[in-house]
């Protein structure tokens, strides 16, 4: 599961001019972090990513991190059912042991929708946390992971992302945030530019043509019981073109009515960034 361990000399240390960077304007910022790494801006493939991540991950002094991307959530779940994942990442070599349902059973999931700042985990704490969850930190305890942090950031497509750090103890992973929380979420919010583009949607996902924002939008207010006239005035746009979208995304979906095609978006996988 772990790639490899961070050596002492890479872990995070106290004092320095860590400090300093935090108040430093975003490029200037960018470039402190990126010392010594790969300029992110020139991975082309998604292993190059994952190269990228591994390095940057241990230059914190973490042992390895994942990236994971929401699909949107069927509407009306709670907000400890964020969705499932459409994207997915990771440094371990082990990565293919992890999949869909393993992902689902991270306690940060449920925490990523309307988060815009680091924070951390630890798989000591917890007592809410359901069977699966337990089970999820148990086995990452087991691998030698004490705590972690998530790196959330939010998609103008209503599909969030984060990226996951694990390795060593939550104080340290805490004082980490409080100096370099700014220029973090700086680059988490690059590499999730770049990972739209980079890295396939993951194969569990279902085979369903992609809809348009539009057509989401227009299929939502549907199953909301509005009609198309009301949904035009909610979008600002007119009745007819409410028809039109709403005809596109049934006949993309093959459904036969609205609410066969809401069903048909949400589990088949329809509902991603597109």
């Amino acid at each position: 599961m772990l790639a490899s361990r961070a050596t002492s000399e890479e872990r995070v240390q106290d004092g320095g001019n860590t400090g300093a960077v935090a108040a430093q304007p975003a490029p200037a910022v960018v470039a402190e972090i990126q010392n010594g790494l790969p300029r992110l801006d020139l991975c082309m493939s998604a292993l190059d990513l994952r190269g990228w991540l591994l390095k940057y991950a241990r230059s914190l002094g973490f042992y390895g991190a994942r990236y994971i991307q929401l699909g949107r959530p069927c509407w009306g779940l709670e907000e400890s059912e964020p969705g499932c994942a459409i994207r997915y990442l990771s440094t371990s070599s082990q990565a293919d042991r992890e999949d869909e349902h393993w992902i689902a059973s991270d306690p940060a999931i449920g925490r990523i929708r309307g988060a815009y700042e680091p924070f951390s985990w630890s798989t000591r704490t917890g007592a809410s946390l359901t069977p699966h969850q337990r089970g999820w930190l148990d086995g990452e305890r087991a691998r030698g992971v004490d705590a972690g942090l998530v790196l959330p950031v939010q998609d103008s497509a209503g599909c969030p992302a984060y990226l996951s750090l694990f390795g060593f103890d939550e104080s340290s992973i805490q004082s980490l945030i409080e100096k370099r929380a700014p220029e973090m979420a700086f680059l988490a919010g690059q590499f999730h530019a770049l990972a739209k583009r980079l890295v396939p949607i993951a194969e569990w996902v279902g085979r369903a043509p992609r809809l348009s924002n539009r057509e989401l939008e227009c299929l939502r207010l549907a199953a909301l019981g509005q009609t198309v006239d009301e949904s035009g005035q909610t979008l600002g746009i007119s009745g007819r073109t409410v028809e039109f979208h709403l005809r596109n995304s049934l006949e993309k979906l093959g459904a036969s009515s609205k609410l066969r095609a809401v069903v048909l978006a949400f589990g088949a996988g329809a509902a991603v960034a597109v």
